[in-house]
């Protein structure tokens, strides 16, 4: 994903399904989306950039909502089934039971499959979704979402090819013992309650369990360098989101939002070390093949550990027009994070052939933000609008920044790579946004330029003194952009919309090897068309 930031798997993104973290800021998956049915959705939203008030940790470059459908007032049902080669296929089925005395509930399944075009390239999804929708009086209503996915992959689809296998045999899978297999659970009720017609309190409690299985394809290597692992993952999320929102009609025509998140989320971690050295398992490349993986043996356990993230987040929010045509927002947001980490191998160095794996005795480690937010829009005409907004916004390591720092060549290097891990610092990050929205001749338009700048980013740097690498916060990048959205509806069922945006990324500064003096500053990002 590439949203106001280079394309990659950064943690610099919040995923959400109705307003709720698909996962926990501590336990970041770039993949995270397809925990999510999203063939099934009921839309998409797409916060560009630093995110409000109401969102904390990770929601720098954008914030992706994933809207479930809602009920329908009429019972029915619906079924569509695709087809196609290499064995795929796909059925989605949705059952309504319409308005009812206890409500309206909706249950969507989307079961799919395909043997993959090359060979061991397997893929197995079931997800479904249940939402009920019940008001037990005119002034509360209740959301409740069940959502469940399960996921069987084999993913070794991204192993080379040579020019020789590409225009012979490109089915050929030279990762075929690869996998990801997921388990991801939801469950949340939403509880809005109104008092009069200016008034609202939400509560939201929710319950995650995410698990996953996962021989990585691409830690597949013998050198001396590599770290292929089995790593397994298993946590378990209780959170609530609260929040009182008043308007004042006569008073500026504010708006105020005052809200509470808390998350307490306790979570395992597992890696086992694979070796692929036994006959067969490791097939030599030649001029002709690349180096293919067909089998492996399970060695060493080299990471066991339990950790329990936490996170408690007031923030304010208001809005109020001081003139007619002004509109002013100004917000802030408090995030308290903790990690506990409980490590069930012995302290010290862990060895695995001439790899060694430092192993931090249990401890505890905790971060704090203050994020401000501003932000003005002016009326030109009545569908004419310029805006500004200053955003903050922050990223907190995740538990395997913090507690697993892979291994090193000696002890002592492993041991102060370790240690370093434990030093790392939340990224921070800034935005100016600047735009023009408005409607002319039936064309809706919306024109913004934006600057986004990440400090204290973490980057891989090796040291001048000891040639150890290590991550440190020691990295800033700019990112600067604009972008231009304008769209139409021609029929009450035909709408055209197009998107530009042109984007410049660059290394302020990123020094990654004090010894040699590689220097990337000034340079533009990788990835960053």
């Amino acid at each position: 994903m590439g949203i106001r930031q280079k394309i990659g798997t950064d943690p610099v993104y919040l995923y959400l399904e109705d307003g709720i973290p698909i996962r926990a800021t501590g336990f970041f998956n770039h993949n995270a989306l397809y925990e999510v049915n999203i063939p099934q959705a009921g839309g998409v939203e797409v916060v560009k950039g630093i995110g409000s008030a109401l969102y904390g940790s990770d929601a720098i470059g954008g914030t992706v909502n994933i809207l479930t459908n809602k009920p329908t007032t009429q019972s029915g049902a619906g079924l569509s089934a695709e087809m196609g080669s290499y064995g795929w296929y796909r059925a989605l089925g949705h059952v309504n039971t319409g308005q009812k005395e206890f409500g309206a509930l909706r249950a969507d399944v989307n079961v799919s499959h395909t043997d993959g075009w090359r060979e061991k390239t397997a893929y197995d999804r079931l997800s479904t979704n249940l939402r009920w929708d019940y008001a037990p009086s005119g002034n509360t209503v209740l959301k409740t979402i069940l959502g469940y996915t399960k996921i069987d992959q084999e993913t070794g689809a991204n192993s080379a090819l040579t020019p020789f296998e590409y225009n012979n045999t490109p089915t050929v899978n030279a990762r075929p013992v690869a996998f990801r297999k997921v388990d991801a659970l939801r469950l949340s009720t939403n509880i809005d309650h109104y008092i009069g017609e200016n008034e609202l309190i939400s509560i939201t409690p929710y319950f995650r369990n995410n698990k996953m299985d996962l021989n990585g394809s691409y830690n597949f290597s013998t050198g001396a360098t590599s770290d292929p692992r089995i790593e397994k993952s298993d946590v378990t999320s209780l959170g609530v989101l609260t929040k009182w929102r008043k308007d004042f009609p006569n008073a500026l025509r504010a708006r105020v939002i005052v809200g509470f998140d808390y998350d307490y989320s306790p979570g395992k971690r597992t890696e086992d070390a694979i070796s692929f050295a036994a006959p067969g398992c490791t097939v030599a490349g030649t001029a002709v093949s690349i180096q293919k993986f067909n089998c492996y043996t399970v060695g060493p356990r080299i990471y066991d550990y339990d950790v329990t993230y936490q996170s408690a987040s007031p923030y304010f929010h208001t809005e109020f027009s001081p003139v007619e045509k002004l509109r002013v927002t100004a917000a802030v947001r408090y995030d308290s994070i903790s990690y506990d980490m409980t490590n069930n191998l012995a302290a010290g160095d862990l060895v695995n052939g001439t790899k060694h794996y430092w192993q931090n005795a249990s401890s505890s480690q905790s971060f704090s933000k203050v994020s401000p937010k501003l932000g003005v829009n002016f009326a030109l005409t009545p569908v004419t609008h310029v805006y500004a907004s200053y955003k903050q916004g922050f990223r907190a390591p995740s538990e395997g920044n913090l507690f697993r720092a892979g291994h090193d060549s000696t002890l002592d290097r492993g041991r102060t790579k370790a240690t370093d891990f434990l030093q790392l610092k939340p990224i921070k990050a800034d935005q100016y946004e600047v735009g023009l929205r408005g409607d002319a001749r039936g064309w809706n338009y919306d024109l913004t330029a934006y600057s986004l700048r990440k400090r204290d980013d973490i980057l891989n740097q090796r040291d001048a003194l000891n040639q150890i690498t290590i991550s440190s916060n020691n990295g800033s990048t700019k990112h600067q952009g604009v972008e231009l959205g304008i769209g139409t509806a021609f029929t009450e069922k035909l709408r055209l919309d197009l998107a530009y945006s042109y984007a410049k990324h660059t290394y302020e500064s990123w020094v990654t090897n004090q010894f040699t003096g590689a220097n990337n500053t000034g340079k533009d990002v990788e990835s960053a068309p």
